[in-house]
């Protein structure tokens, strides 16, 4: 789909922290050697974030939001319920083909934490949550890996209760600081868990636009027909990455430390369709490491934009998660001791929000993967059963088959 000239930047904003050439970057940034999971788990993220946004590329949409990053970590979480061969399918979508489980699982953990703490003077929070249905018994290796890997707690639900999905609801908008509300409209009778990933980011632009400056200005969605967008004007002159490539131009505008930025991908014709066939994973690391500082003055349209995706279940398995989105005997094999009939994704839910100011930048999300049970059979426990009519009964061997008694009982009293 035509995307606004400012969207191609969503699937790189997240994954440019990880950029070792840091000369440049402010002392204030916490940085580290990254360790070779870690490495990895970027690069994996990356591809998909890149797969992703070719898959829902669309000229039937103008405007789209979303972060790659919360639905990678809510699959991989998802991931660890599974065994061979639809564990497989898992590594190959999720660009996992480098690493072994137990490493992608020890970089999602550890990335997260560098993330959330490279930069002091942004706001950037990551939480996992787990929901099963009350009465279900989750395998302790699962349980353990959630925990340890992914900090997510791992609780029960009353799922038939409709304050659950009020539960599901509030956390979410607590962990997205109210910007994702009621992300979750029903829990269907048969849902036996939810694995939830929210993320928030809010920082300063490390170059401040003034408010004043900022006027009705037109922007071209396409070359004859303007429209009238408030533009926002550096005024001076700042210090930004440039690279020029063949038809199009990638620009990185820095927060805070310089340790986060917000990447463009654009051309003068506004055609983002060239645009985004220029989009790889060779060009991306290209542009990171042959970009240029380069001093001018830039100006730029303020805007806010939600975007929701009711399921991205037919996306992912175009990318080849194809098994876990229907009824089969090998999905989630590790996830319950608790007997259950088949399982399968039924929803992956995904819902977006950014706000793009003179300050800076404010944006959440949240991705719900929603796991059904083929019938909702309830827990694996013991039912009453009364024999209160006439029955027919046997006394028969086992191994043999062979039955050595047999009668019927019709009426006790008569005994």
């Amino acid at each position: 789909m035509k995307k606004s000239a400012f969207l191609v930047l969503v699937i790189l904003f997240l994954s440019i922290s990880c950029i070792e050439n840091m000369e440049h970057i402010a002392r204030e940034a916490n940085l580290r050697t990254l360790s070779q999971e870690e490495l990895e788990l970027s690069e994996s993220s990356t591809l998909f974030a890149i797969d992703l946004f070719h898959q829902l590329n669309d000229e039937g949409e103008v405007n789209q939001f979303f972060s790659p990053y919360s639905i990678h970590q809510a699959l991989s979480m998802t991931m660890n319920g599974n065994e061979n061969p639809v564990l497989q399918e898992y590594i190959k979508t999720l660009r996992y083909e480098k690493m072994s489980v137990e490493e992608a699982n020890k970089g999602s953990r550890d990335l997260k934490q560098f993330l959330t703490q490279v930069d002091p003077k942004v706001d950037l929070t990551i939480a996992n949550a787990i929901w099963y249905k009350e009465g279900y018994q989750v395998k302790a290796p699962f349980k353990a890996i959630a925990n340890d890997y992914y900090d997510a707690e791992v609780a029960p639900l009353a799922m038939p209760d409709p304050n659950s999905v009020k539960i599901i609801n509030d956390w979410v908008e607590k962990k997205t600081k109210g910007m994702v509300r009621d992300i979750l409209d029903v829990i269907p009778p048969n849902a036996v868990m939810y694995l939830v990933n929210a993320i928030h980011f809010k920082a300063d632009w490390k170059f401040q636009f003034d408010s004043k400056k900022t006027k009705k200005e037109p922007f071209y969605p396409s070359p004859s027909s303007p429209i009238q967008v408030d533009m926002m004007d550096l005024d001076k002159p700042g210090t930004f990455k440039v690279f020029g490539g063949n038809g199009y131009r990638y620009l990185e505008i820095p927060y805070s430390t310089g340790q986060y930025n917000m990447a463009i991908l654009y051309n003068e014709s506004g055609d983002l369709s060239q645009v985004a066939a220029a989009l790889s994973f060779e060009n991306y690391k290209k542009w990171i490491e042959e970009s240029q500082e380069t001093n001018f003055i830039l100006k730029m349209p303020k805007f806010k934009m939600g975007y929701k995706i009711e399921n991205l279940a037919d996306d992912l398995m175009e990318m080849g998660l194809v098994t876990p989105f229907g009824f089969h005997e090998d999905n989630f094999t590790q996830l319950f001791d608790t007997q259950t009939d088949l399982l399968k994704i039924s929803r992956v839910i995904h819902d977006a929000l950014i706000e793009v100011d003179e300050k800076g930048s404010e944006a959440a999300a949240a991705t719900v993967v929603e796991v059904l049970e083929r019938f909702s059979a309830g827990p694996s426990v013991p039912p009453l059963i009364t024999l209160d009519k006439p029955f027919i009964f046997f006394i028969q061997e086992k191994h043999s088959g062979a039955i050595l008694f047999m009668g019927k009982l019709g009426d006790p009293s008569k005994l």
